[in-house]
């Protein structure tokens, strides 16, 4: 409250000095404050600080897997002394300046074509190949035709195209042709894009566990059910007194001899097994092969025509024979015959002659 001796010019002139909002009030002067915190301003990097050959062994090591705390003990050769405050910035401005990165990468392209420097270029993904092509093919051929045209005048203007070794600097019509080169933030986007692996603690353990029981009881069904073929086969076979089975797609066969003749019949020479009755067996030799019992109960297969007989997936040439296990996959004239030997007819069997 304002005390009422004071006159009325009195009271204007302190309302007036009164502060009537918290906008109005006074900021204090400069001098007047204590400890004023330092103004720190980023550091401006431009193209020229480092050389290209600089950026290009920056740009390999880094690419190649070195830190960037090894490449400021001194692993590579600069063209001057650099320290990891400098590297450090030169590697972001090289990332995420728009300003040096383009320019950059530019001037490093040049640098690798004229110097050749012995740096083995590190694969890159098909991606990025057909990108940084799609985006220079253009460029690069109006290079090339310009070079071509050029070579052929004959006259001053090839200094356009070559290093001039007044000024030492490079025409622009060679770097304008590198355009569209994939930025680094392209590569950012794809790794964040990939799918990530689970973790540890989101691995299923037991889902591997059920599938490998699974896997086990698929393959122990399998098994029974090749038992109960084999147990139905050889009834089968008993009944007519045959030591073993091909089985084929459309017909089956018995083989009643020690010996058996597989082929197809003709007019002149007959055969046990006829692969007429299976299939299209213009390819299959009127004599392909012999299936013989021999006198340790084991089956032999021995190719006598002119093409190639195939068991489980191995070539049998002409001349030459294989062993027969159970449930064998023959195959003759592109035709498939499953072999199933008759265990109890082959202990009944005679002994093989002399």
């Amino acid at each position: 409250a304002l005390p009422r001796a004071m006159s009325g010019a009195t009271v204007d002139a302190a309302l007036a000095a009164v502060p009537t909002t918290v906008g109005d009030a006074a900021a204090p002067a400069p001098d007047q404050v204590e400890n004023p915190l330092p103004i720190v301003k980023a550091p401006i990097v431009a193209l020229e600080d480092w050389p290209a050959s600089d950026d290009f062994l920056l740009r390999e090591a880094v690419e190649a897997g070195a830190a960037l705390g090894a490449i400021a003990r001194g692993i590579l050769p600069f063209s001057t002394p650099r320290t990891r405050e400098d590297i450090t910035e030169r590697w972001r401005a090289l990332l995420y300046n728009e300003t040096v990165s383009l320019p950059a990468a530019r001037r490093m392209a040049q640098y690798a074509l004229d110097a050749k420097p012995r740096v083995a270029p590190l694969p890159t993904t098909i991606e990025f190949k057909d990108a940084f092509v799609n985006g220079n093919g253009k460029g690069t051929t109006e290079g090339d035709e310009m070079d071509s045209s050029e070579g052929k005048t004959g006259g001053d203007t090839t200094d356009t195209t070559h290093t001039n070794d007044k000024t030492g600097n490079r025409d622009t019509k060679v770097t304008t042709g590198l355009v569209s080169i994939p930025p680094f933030a392209l590569a950012e986007a794809a790794v964040f894009d990939m799918p990530l692996l689970p973790s540890f603690a989101q691995v299923d353990f037991s889902a591997k566990r059920k599938s490998k029981q699974a896997l086990q009881g698929a393959l122990a069904k399998i098994r029974k059910l090749e038992a109960s073929a084999q147990a139905a086969t050889a009834r089968n076979a008993t009944s007519v007194g045959a030591v073993g089975v091909l089985q084929g797609n459309n017909h089956r066969f018995f083989l009643k001899k020690r010996e058996t003749a597989v082929g197809r019949n003709t007019e002149d020479q007959r055969v046990d097994v006829d692969m007429c009755l299976e299939g299209n067996a213009s390819k299959v030799s009127r004599q392909q092969c012999f299936i013989k019992l021999r006198w340790n109960g084991t089956f032999c297969l021995r190719n006598v025509g002119r093409r190639p007989v195939w068991i489980n997936g191995f070539a049998v040439e002409s001349g030459k024979r294989a062993k027969l296990n159970s449930h064998s996959l023959i195959e003759v004239g592109g035709m498939r015959l499953l072999f199933l030997p008759n265990p109890a007819a082959v202990r009944a069997a005679d002994p093989e002659p002399f």
